[in-house]
């Protein structure tokens, strides 16, 4: 069956336009010269916001946007080219921070790693990392000074009862006494499911708990060693109680000298969770610690009361500990606190869209995806959409473990399709797109979606949750009800085949990433943290 443009009408076409997993980093080449742009255009915004803040807070804080603080971003890892939308948009948070400050924010690492100072070098590269020395990892901080853990081993060991503490003992066990080899004395049993770090001299540093559940890894109450001078000193109480005194020494080192408050935005949930859960002290209470989020909450069928899936719901129980919780989208949010109250203090801190580019030339029927190719994101309702429009051929930019499934499937349709693979710029992804489409099951707010609103490529989605209704909401798209194929079909016919209509929505999606901007990002971002220094 070929879907004809006089059969969208059956589609979900209400004229609305929209961690998601897409690549931007082309995108984010264009951000110094757009993000330098942002104060001086919006110099008049958010008086009242601005009326709040310290009498010198001048112009570090980019005439109001945000406060004036030390800004803290907490990830698990930022490697380029890994986890997709992730990292892109921590990446843009970090330098739309710094074009509203004058101030590139400090970004926090806690991964092993094979080579950070090769990542540093390539967000350096990039435009996005001015100063390499902005970029931290707990372990790479570890080797260069371990000093900050042997202070926090002997408050620790102050702290505790000789005679009962379960630390004491275990600092002795691990110690091997009078007569302890230094790294031969840590007993066979802590060998086991364990991980030796060492410094640049190849000395012992830190002995880890290493492997587990990819779910709980970050809950294990075994011990983290401390080592100086090849023996072990002590210990600290899991993942919980190392994160904590690094960011703790981190806060201080920013607070030397500077009285302004920190804020520490923490963008990974295993991560923030160990911060602020039971077992021991979260950081200093001067630090506020405000959780992002980057994902769906729910299990099919991704209905507001369906199945938690049981990351989240651990996380949700102990969301109400941090001073904020920032969603990208006001659906998610208000799902949330429709469920669970609304004890959790949330603030709505969207993804911001790049700054729209100039008109490209359009390759009729040029039907684009750019996504991991793994079964959330559904490439196949694609293939079996596109192979029902006339004119149409679809091009997918991405990789993964789908690959030869999707090639297979195009075969037996006989669908034009081209799986392009990784691509190291995706801005080629771009060039002649006709339309975006985008059929996953779930996302947080896809930045894939925000990208073509900016290129002006309408875009037609899933009404899945979380993301497209709400980014979309200011035109540039059509959605169509969630697994409906041929509702999808006739969407993607109604914007190939009718030129004047496609013309429409790519005006519109222009527009609506312009309101979309990084300003107005860093303006809600602004309004979240003003709320935390009232409250403090």
């Amino acid at each position: 069956m070929t879907v004809k443009p006089d059969a969208a009408a059956d589609a979900d076409d209400r004229g609305v336009t929209g961690h998601g997993e897409a690549t931007g980093l082309g995108a984010i080449r264009a951000k110094e010269s757009e993000l330098r742009d942002i104060s001086d255009a919006h110099n008049g915004a958010d008086a009242a916001g601005a009326s709040a803040l310290p009498t010198d807070s001048g112009s570090r804080v980019g005439r109001g946007l945000l406060p004036d603080a030390s800004y803290l971003i907490l990830a698990s890892r930022l490697v380029p080219g890994l986890d997709g939308g992730f990292t892109v948009s921590v990446m843009r948070r970090a330098a739309d921070i710094a074009a509203v400050t004058g101030e590139w924010p400090l970004l926090l690492t806690v991964d092993l790693g094979e080579d950070h100072d090769a990542d540093r070098a390539e967000w350096h590269r990039r435009g996005l990392l001015p100063d390499p020395a902005r970029l931290r990892n707990l372990f790479d901080d570890a080797r260069a000074d371990r000093s900050w853990l042997r202070d926090a081993v002997d408050a620790a060991d102050a702290r505790a009862d000789v005679k009962s503490a379960p630390r004491a003992q275990l600092r002795q066990d691990v110690a091997g006494g009078p007569e302890s080899g230094g790294a031969d004395a840590i007993l066979p049993e802590l060998r086991t499911g364990r991980r030796l770090i060492r410094d640049a001299a190849g000395d012992p540093l830190l002995e880890i708990p290493y492997g587990g559940d990819a779910a709980t890894w970050h809950l294990t109450e075994d011990p983290v060693t401390v080592f100086d001078r090849g023996r072990p000193v002590g210990t600290l109480r899991g993942y919980r109680e190392l994160y904590r005194v690094w960011i703790d020494h981190v806060a201080a080192e920013a607070r030397a000298g500077d009285d302004r408050p920190v804020v520490l935005l923490c963008e990974a949930r295993q991560v923030g969770e160990v911060l602020v859960d039971d077992g021991a002290s979260r950081p200093r209470p001067d630090v506020l610690i405000a959780h992002t989020t980057h994902a769906c909450h729910l299990l099919p069928p991704y209905t507001w009361d369906a199945a938690i899936q049981p990351a989240w719901e651990r996380w949700l129980r102990i969301a109400d500990r941090f001073d904020a919780v920032l969603w990208l989208t006001p659906t998610q949010r208000d799902d949330v606190e429709r469920r669970l109250g609304a004890g959790i203090r949330s603030f709505v801190v969207p993804h911001p869209a790049p700054a729209p580019v100039a008109e490209v030339t359009v390759e009729r029927g040029r039907v684009v995806m750019l996504n991991t190719l793994i079964p959330r994101k559904r490439v196949d309702h694609a293939v079996r959409a596109v192979a029902r429009v006339d004119g149409a051929r679809l091009i997918v930019y991405g990789d993964g473990p789908e690959r030869e499934r999707i090639a297979a499937l195009a075969a037996e349709l006989r669908c034009d399709v081209e799986l392009a693979g990784h691509i190291a710029d995706p801005e080629e992804g771009w060039h002649g797109a006709d339309v975006l489409v985008l059929t996953s099951t779930s996302e947080g707010q896809p930045l894939v979606v925000l990208e073509a609103l900016a290129h002006g490529v309408p875009v037609v989605s899933y009404d899945m949750p979380y993301g497209p209704r709400d980014t979309l909401a200011g035109g540039g798209g059509i959605l169509v009800a969630p697994g409906d194929i041929e509702a999808l079909a006739a969407a993607i016919a109604s914007v190939v085949g009718d030129r004047r209509r496609r013309d429409a929505l790519a005006a519109a999606a222009r527009a609506s990433a312009a309101r979309m901007d990084a300003a107005a990002s860093m303006r809600a971002l602004g309004a979240a943290v003003r709320a935390l220094l009232r409250g403090r």
